[in-house]
């Protein structure tokens, strides 16, 4: 089996390389043909002949293909490589039998990864497709493509991160760092976590809670619970992903330093106006200046109505986000701060069933009916 070794000479067995990972049209195997052997001798002189020469077969396994010349096998779809009953073959579903550790190894596969064991501390797990994993996660690394669909939970111990660019759905969540491009579904609870969701965070059991932690969604987080008895920190915030949010600050420092620039140059022009309506001299150096802040004044006018422009879209999407919602089930402790766009509340008293809403530009818990 071959390893890796570092440069001060230690094996990483972490990293065992046991996954051939192809992509579709990439050369998997190639027929040569027969060459008919020399005759030779012995030290007596005798002849010897060479034996008879058969033509090498070459079958196309599972998603593999021959081009056009029919000697060249090729792999016809992403895949691990490998033989499969004396055939190339490419598999789009890479299995794990058991658990992801230094039996395994570390994965990082261009498809579809099951793990039917747990993904132990310190391995990781790439996938250009979705991960599937049976077991529970500990302080692992799981990067997809596409989902992350856990069985059991995640017990990260802080050290846990994972990223999908789909959905992450598991049992439950502790001490651990996600990353959704879409939801983030969790059944039971989701406990002193960092998570951000470009859609949903949802804890589905009607009585599951989210405890501690800073949670981020686009779109909605509900629980059943939200913080606990001992009043530990919660941070739920609805809105706005850190990018954007940047993005919009910047555009409107931008957009008020043109407006002060705007202003400078009109008080400069009533001035040029004032000279002229009065018949004063005006010398030929102060005319040529006032040109060229006039023509200042109009590009500057026309920046500030590109950025007017932008800025209503930024106004437009930060309406929307307005109308996502913050909603317990059955109860909400102090200790929780909910922000929805730019706006916060600090929970201070006990709640019952609540969703948080956006009312007069400010944040209102409001009884959470039906």
């Amino acid at each position: 089996m071959p390893v890796v070794e570092s440069d001060d000479g230690k094996v990483d067995f972490r990293n065992l390389n046991l996954i051939h990972n192809v992509k579709k049209g990439e050369l998997l195997a190639q027929r040569f043909p027969a060459e008919e052997g020399k005759t030779g001798q012995t030290v007596t002189g005798k002849v010897i002949y060479p034996p008879k020469v058969n033509t090498p077969t070459l079958v196309a396994g599972r998603d593999t293909v021959f081009d056009a010349s029919g000697v060249r096998l090729m792999a016809a779809k992403d895949g691990h490589a490998c033989m499969s009953e004396n055939k190339p073959s490419i598999i789009s579903l890479y299995t794990v039998q058991h658990d992801v550790n230094f039996a395994v190894g570390n994965i990082d596969f261009v498809g579809n990864v099951q793990i039917k064991g747990d993904v132990k501390s310190g391995f990781s797990v790439r996938a250009g497709g979705d991960i599937e994993i049976l077991g529970m996660v500990e302080a692992a690394q799981l990067f997809a493509e596409g989902n992350i669909l856990i069985k059991n939970g995640i017990f990260g111990a802080g050290k846990c991160h994972l990223y999908a660019g789909g959905n992450i759905v598991a049992k439950y969540v502790e001490n651990a760092t996600l990353k959704a491009l879409k939801d983030v579904i969790v059944n039971d609870s989701i406990s002193r976590s960092q998570i951000k969701a470009g859609g949903k965070i949802k804890v589905n059991n009607y009585a599951g809670d989210i405890l501690g932690g800073h949670l981020e969604a686009l779109e909605e987080i509900t629980a059943g619970v939200f913080g606990s008895d001992l009043h530990v920190p919660t941070e739920l915030e609805l809105g706005i992903e850190p990018k954007f949010r940047q993005e919009y600050v910047e555009l409107l420092a931008k957009f008020g330093e043109k407006k002060k620039s705007l202003l400078a140059l009109e008080g400069y022009i009533n001035e040029y106006k004032n000279y002229r309506e009065n018949k004063k001299d005006i010398s030929e150096s102060y005319r040529r200046t006032m040109n060229e802040r006039l023509r200042s004044y109009s590009g500057i006018r026309n920046e500030i109505l590109a950025f007017e422009e932008k800025l209503q879209v930024f106004e437009d999407e930060l309406a929307k986000l307005e109308h996502g919602t913050v909603k317990a089930t059955q109860k909400v402790y102090p200790g929780v701060k909910v922000t929805i766009v730019k706006n916060t509340f600090e929970v201070e008293t006990d709640l019952g069933r609540t969703m948080f809403i956006i009312d007069k530009g400010e944040v209102k818990p409001v009884p959470l009916r039906g």
